[in-house]
């Protein structure tokens, strides 16, 4: 090896030294940062994980589960473009335990939550320790949390789009933008709507740049070039692997939501996905249909964002030249389509909470603003105690919403699990049964006989409303043969998906009662049918 290669080599090293001394230093300056958003994190979400609380999609793929993998419907995941699902699930053997799965969720977040911090650069003590507690405890998270099987990737996804923002702001490498391109590869192979987190994060960096050095407009640009490159190049080596995969499985993208259609037309659609990306920020931070914000989070936010705005634009007016105030505003406007960049791309689909990982670091970046706003020295500013104040009403808004959620969904659980231990008490005294004929189990108790709903429903998020089990047959019968097995041990004798549908359609079924009534459990076709409800 000649001297040169030697010298590169010296360089590397070195560099990865110092890498690696800074990243100690933070991690023990943060330690008790760390340990605090983590436990606070594990006792806001307690109800959730310690009640096994999950949604109906987590409910019928069941405690064990690798992605394409599924015997219902093998490569499901790439033909959704999660080609990295995979590669998770086979780590953990498959298992999606509430607790283990809480655990790595709320790790992977809390980690995310300081690189965050550090990314914005947060000076204000208060704000340092509301920061990392308004990602952990969002009801974007809890939600995330009910999803088992993928909730540990999709956290681990997010952490990657934000590591990914990390060597590009604080490297000082020509080639920076590559680590960052890799970590976002992987974090879209989990969930694309990771795009929406490193996107979203990318241009609020380049907003406190310009602000923060408006008289250094090269470096600046130079951040931004680095910050695009990544994002190229990591989308597009996310593309290319996606191909390969499609090829190798021998299958092709799912039509769900659109997916397959990603790409095409893109220029025609612009219009209707700017507009869909622009609806749902508003919906987000001002309506009840994506995050609920029943309980002061919606005036929380109007002050935030008032005080934000005002705070910006005297910045602008003392500290900025007059270009580089016009495109201040020019990025904070393009904000919710960088924080919505799915809706854009593929406007098929709009964002549901568990989509807006985006739109959770709003609340931080606005703190970040006016954390590093010009003011007096020694003096606390009226804007940054009124900052800590939105802070904590948004906080206590988003403990009492995952709490009325989780209580719903336990509320919802109980009586699915009651009302299952009483048809099997009734299913072993019944003599072809015990004889050994197959069960069928249809019907969502809440459109039956077991109608009367918690108080604290209409207060709750879409996914808890929706219930414990699907209203398709297929997917609502699978959830009736995990729910016997993860939460009462009884494994029955299932018939098969194909007979689920036929008996479903059949007009015997449609006509029976539904139970606890006379004639809810019929023999049809040689199975034993259970009507807990109408269904089609």
């Amino acid at each position: 090896m000649n001297s040169k290669g030697l010298l590169d080599l010296s360089r590397v090293e070195v560099l990865l030294q110092a890498s690696w001394r800074r990243l100690y230093r933070w991690g023990y300056r943060c330690r008790w940062l760390f340990v605090v958003t983590l436990l606070a994190s594990v006792a806001g979400h307690y109800v959730i994980y310690a009640n096994h609380l999950q949604n109906f999609d987590s409910l019928h793929i069941g405690s064990l589960y690798i992605a394409d993998f599924w015997e219902f419907s093998p490569r499901w995941e790439t033909q959704q473009g999660r080609w990295g699902l995979r590669f998770v699930d086979m780590l953990r053997g498959g298992i999606n335990h509430a607790p283990l799965s809480a655990f790595l969720l709320l790790l992977l977040y809390t980690l995310a939550a300081l690189l965050v911090l550090r990314l914005l650069q947060v000076r204000a003590r208060p704000l340092r320790w509301l920061i990392p507690l308004t990602v952990v405890l969002a009801p974007y998270t809890a939600e995330v949390e009910t999803y088992h099987y993928c909730s540990a990737a999709y956290a681990l996804s997010f952490f990657l789009a934000v590591l990914a923002v990390v060597p590009v702001v604080f490297c000082k490498v020509r080639w920076r933008f590559l680590p960052g391109a890799l970590c976002l590869l992987l974090a879209l192979s989990l969930y694309q709507a990771s795009l929406n987190v490193a996107a979203g994060l990318s241009l609020m960096i380049l907003i406190l740049q310009l602000l923060r050095s408006p008289q250094e407009p090269r470096t600046t640009l130079c951040l931004a070039g680095q910050l695009l490159a990544m994002g190229a190049a990591g989308t597009a080596g996310y593309y290319l692997w996606l191909k390969f995969f499609l090829r190798y499985y021998d299958t092709s993208l799912a039509g769900i939501n659109g997916i397959n259609l990603v790409g095409l037309d893109l220029i025609r659609h612009l219009p209707e996905g700017l507009g869909n990306a622009y609806q749902d920020f508003g919906c987000y931070f001002f309506g009840h249909n994506i995050a609920q914000n029943y309980y002061g989070q919606r005036l929380a936010y109007l002050l935030l964002f008032v005080l934000t705005l005002v705070v910006v634009l005297r910045w602008l007016v003392t500290a900025c030249h007059p270009r580089g105030g016009a495109l201040v505003l020019t990025l904070l406007a393009l904000l919710p389509a960088a924080t919505n960049l799915t809706d854009v791309i593929n406007p098929n689909t709009r964002i549901e909470l568990r989509m807006a990982g985006a739109l959770v670091l709003l609340v931080p970046f606005c703190l970040a603003l006016l954390d590093r706003a010009p003011r007096k020295a020694g003096r606390l500013p009226w804007s940054l105690a009124a900052a800590s104040l939105c802070g904590l009403i948004l906080l206590r808004g988003y403990v009492v919403q995952i709490n009325n959620d989780a209580m719903v969904m336990l509320a919802q659980k109980n009586k699915i699990v009651n009302l299952a231990n009483r048809i099997c008490l009734q299913l072993e005294q019944n003599a072809d049964y015990q004889a050994g004929a197959q069960v069928c189990i249809l019907g969502e108790p809440q459109k039956g006989v077991y109608d009367t709903v918690s108080p604290l429903t209409e207060k709750a998020s879409d996914l808890a409303q929706f219930g414990l089990l699907s209203f398709d047959p297929t997917f609502n019968s699978r959830g009736w043969h995990s729910l016997y097995w993860e939460e009462l041990g009884i494994q029955m004798n299932w018939c098969s998906d194909e007979q689920t549908r036929a008996l479903c359609a059949t007009d015997t079924f449609q006509e029976m009662p539904v139970y606890p009534q006379e004639g809810s459990i019929q023999i049809i076709d040689d199975v034993v049918v259970v009507k807990v409800a109408p269904i089609r």
